[in-house]
């Protein structure tokens, strides 16, 4: 016969086995005679019913045990019962009943008992209601009683809630403290759950003291640790659906979410927060609709539960979804007039969301009393510019900017914007993966925008130039972190190469592939997710210097030709001379459709159909350059376009066909290149992989006139010794089939004898190869990501110190690339830079229509 005490156990070890506490009470407890032991394997049950989202059962199960434990006469019995039931029903979102409940059951309980009460109605406070100060209160008390009783197990579930209700109060040290004694007691206590539960709590504190890399690595560790378990917690995947959302990865965001919302049945209380969760990736995906539904939705249900702190951040995610969706700003603005009323009453943390939100709401309404509004809330909103928060001070910045701007102090703006962009650069040095530091600069893109349209309006160009660089392509100016010693990488890549190999396979026999890219894309995740848990170097890039970059452009008879393109209109800022000058292009949409047309003609050509070459060239340089040529003379010219103008021939246009041109990024880019210094000796590699219709035949063209270069091919081109030849080479010539990844451009592959060599591959290099020549089709492929930055093959080999790249950008005839390859060649053995070369090739390929088109298809990307 089972005794109290025994049931007792079951119950109070109950989390760290739920299953094997379930069988027991099924079996033993429930049919006990004794009322208590009964009443016990009832709340047993209830519990583990209700921790799986089958809260009506639940609450059938804890009736029973109320029921029993008032028949028994026994007041400790009777206290526990009811405060089960009491924190079940908040739970449930019944927390006015629930309360009360637990209020009578501390009451009624003396000891250990009440201070198990006071811990259930501690977290009740914390999670329902937000009212820290009264649960760090209830909690003190209820740990010294653990403590003096000898209590692990519930000392250790106090010591996690209490290090939640710091976070909540501001005291991340004390949380710290709090959840390092948690994890100490639950790796004595050998508890699995609870040790994946410390794992979980570290991640979450470094997430809220702003180390993303961190919080990545121990947020995996836990979603190992529980998956070990079986167990999909709830907590865990909103809390790795804020860090996605944290570094711009709004995909990602929604993936977890969505996983978890058909995982199993789900809480009132889970099932809010997903949709939470749901509203607030959807918005930052930019898909409107979905994030309106999902976050009133998540408000309706916050509401019946009274939860009324969360329930104010869903519905500033539902007004935020509306106003970007265009619905009527008059309505929108007097509901979040209310909102902001509510929000400031309860001293929420969204406040200056919602009087930003508020703000641009109200500059859309033309009445005196918006305007004031509008004033009121941005100064409210600029106080937050002092906050211990990383990103809150980032929206404080940006209220003062706004605030500025009203008063017509274009400095003020500026000094303001620069602040906010500052902060938010040193969050992104902490960020060691290239992926990260490129998607997290979305945070940035309305101060970059707001300070780039005042120097506009200003009419400096050198202050234009200035402020569209800020923000472009920052994270190519800083190399990624990579742990060439991490084995674990090594070994999945090596893996990934492997599943390839079999794909191919499977694909030329007929066979299914399914499982094979199953595996591949989980390996996949894999090394992406590892390379989130590097950490960055804590260096920020280097703001432009106009003056070094003109004396710069002075000595190398050199103009750079900068777009930008601000609120739809395509910029021209020419450098050169001594001087900048800003000139207005036209259209963004019309030089991006020129630069498609441009391509198109280009592909036709390359296949020997008739195709309007010439015409796309006059096209595409009145489009994106306007009358910018005009005032370069006879210089060199190097063009810089914004992130979704990478991809251009500018070799077609007329009047870059016949100078040296180069491109870049940026034009810290540009500077950071001419000054790389070739490797001494100069060797020289050229790689030829697989598959090939010309049979890499310029490869060997090439050599003939370069008898010292390193030729791998055939079987010998493998990943491992292509990466060794790679390492600190002078030049490296690629020629091999190129796969580029939009959906994941780290991704983007060269095909070598047994496998895919990746970015992530490139990335291991000790030094990266001074000059790199892709040969292969669509190998200079480049994906804009987040604000004005850049992911790719050549990007990834730009941020690793690669001085330039000659890459296509479209499909090439085969025949014509050898010829190209081998004039190109000769004008660099002969030392010009890529300009020059490009250009001997476009001389030598000219009269021509296919060679002329294959010539135009490369570009050159730095020097």
């Amino acid at each position: 016969m089972t005794t109290r005490h025994e049931a007792e156990e079951v119950l109070r070890n109950l989390f760290s086995d739920p299953d094997a506490a379930q069988a027991r009470a099924r079996d033993e407890l429930i049919a006990a005679a004794d009322p208590v032991v009964s009443s016990i394997g009832h709340q047993v049950l209830g519990i583990v019913l209700r921790d799986r989202g089958l809260i009506e059962e639940a609450l059938v199960e804890l009736k029973r045990s109320l029921r029993l434990a008032r028949r028994s006469g026994d007041r400790e019995r009777r206290a526990d019962a009811r405060a089960t039931m009491g924190a079940s029903l908040a739970v449930a979102g019944r927390v006015r009943e629930g309360l009360r409940h637990l209020d009578r059951a501390a009451q009624e309980a003396e000891g250990v008992a009440r201070a198990r009460v006071l811990y259930r109605r501690a977290w009740i406070l914390d999670l329902m209601l937000a009212d820290f100060e009264r649960s760090a209160s209830e909690l003190r008390e209820s740990r010294r009683i653990f403590a003096d009783a000898g209590d692990d197990v519930w000392e250790r579930q106090t010591l996690n809630l209490e290090g939640h209700v710091e976070v909540g109060l501001g005291d991340l040290e004390a949380a710290a403290r709090a959840f390092a004694t948690f994890g100490e007691l639950a790796t004595s206590g050998g508890d699995r759950s609870d040790m994946g539960l410390a794992r979980h709590n570290t991640g979450w504190l470094a997430y809220v003291r702003g180390d993303l890399p961190r919080a990545f690595e121990l947020y995996a560790d836990a979603s190992r640790r529980y998956d070990a378990l079986g167990v999909t917690n709830v907590d865990l995947v909103y809390d790795r659906c804020l860090a996605y959302l944290a570094a711009g990865l709004a995909t990602d965001a929604l993936d977890v979410v969505e996983r978890a919302l058909v995982a199993r049945p789900l809480l009132p209380r889970e099932e809010a927060d997903l949709l939470h969760a749901v509203g607030e990736a959807a918005l930052a995906a930019g898909e409107w609709a979905r994030a309106t539904t999902a976050a009133e939705d998540a408000s309706r249900l916050l509401r019946s539960q009274s939860r009324h702190v969360p329930r104010l951040h869903a519905d500033l995610l539902a007004l935020t979804a509306q106003a970007e969706a265009g619905l009527p700003v008059a309505p929108l603005l007097r509901r979040t007039e209310r909102l902001i009323a509510r929000t400031r009453e309860l001293s929420a943390t969204e406040l200056p969301h919602a009087l930003l939100l508020g703000a641009r709401l109200a500059g859309a309404v033309r009445s005196h009393r918006a305007s004031a509004l509008r004033r009121a809330w941005l100064e409210e909103a600029s106080a937050y510019r002092r906050s211990t928060s990383g990103p809150t001070r980032v929206l404080g910045w940006y209220a003062l900017a706004q605030c500025r701007a009203l008063d017509g102090d274009v400095a003020g703006v500026l000094r303001a914007s620069d602040a906010g962009l500052k902060a938010l650069e040193e969050h992104r040095a902490t960020l060691g993966s290239q992926e990260l530091r490129a998607a997290s600069s979305s945070h940035g893109a309305d101060l970059a925008e707001l300070g780039t349209r005042t120097a506009l309006e200003s009419g400096d160009a050198r202050r234009l130039l200035r402020w569209s660089e800020r923000w472009r392509a920052t994270s190519l100016a800083v190399p990624p972190a990579y742990d060439r010693r991490d084995p674990e990488t090594t070994a999945d890549l090596a893996a990934l190469r492997a599943q390839h190999r079999r794909i191919a396979d499977a694909r030329a026999h007929g066979a299914p592939t399914d499982r094979l890219e199953a595996r591949a894309a989980k390996l996949e995740q894999s090394v992406r997710q590892r390379m989130f848990h590097l950490r960055g170097s804590g260096v920020t890039a280097q703001q432009l210097d106009v003056d070094k970059l003109l004396a710069a452009l002075a000595e190398d008879d050199t103009v750079l030709v900068e777009l930008t393109e601000i609120d739809g209109q395509l910029h021209a800022l020419v450098a050169g001379h001594g001087r900048v000058r800003r000139l207005d292009v036209g259209d963004a949409a019309a030089a991006a459709s020129a630069v498609d047309f441009a391509l198109f003609s280009l592909r036709g050509a390359a296949r020997g159909r008739r195709s309007q070459l010439d015409l796309a060239g006059v096209r595409l340089q009145r489009a994106l350059l306007g009358s910018a040529l005009d005032h370069v003379g006879e210089a060199r010219v190097v063009v810089s376009g914004t992130s979704a103008l990478q991809g251009v021939p500018w070799g077609l246009l007329p009047g870059l066909a016949d100078r040296p041109v180069t491109s870049t990024p940026s034009a810290r880019l540009w500077l950071r290149a001419r000054q790389a210094a070739a490797p001494e000796p100069d060797r020289r590699v050229m790689l030829a992989g697989p598959g090939l219709a010309s049979g890499g035949a310029e490869v060997p063209a090439v050599a003939a006139h370069d008898p010292s270069a390193v030729v791998l091919d055939g079987q010998d081109a493998t990943v491992e010794a292509s990466l060794a030849a790679l390492d600190g080479a002078g030049l490296a010539h690629v020629a091999a089939h190129g796969h580029f990844r939009d959906d994941s451009p780290l991704f983007s592959s060269l095909v070598m004898a047994d496998g895919p060599l990746l970015v992530h591959d490139l990335q291991r290099l000790r030094r990266p190869p001074h000059r790199v020549v892709l040969s292969a089709c669509e190998s200079g492929e480049l994906a804009p990501v987040g604000a004005q930055e850049l992911l790719g093959l050549s990007a990834a080999l730009l941020s690793m110190g690669t001085a330039g790249i000659v890459s296509s950008l479209g499909e090439v005839d085969d025949a014509a690339t050898v010829e190209v390859m081998v004039a190109l060649h000769a004008a660099l053995r002969q030392g010009h830079g890529l300009g020059e070369a490009m250009l001997a090739a476009r001389r030598a390929a000219a009269g021509d229509q296919v060679l002329a088109a294959t010539a135009a298809s490369f570009t050159a990307l730095g020097v």
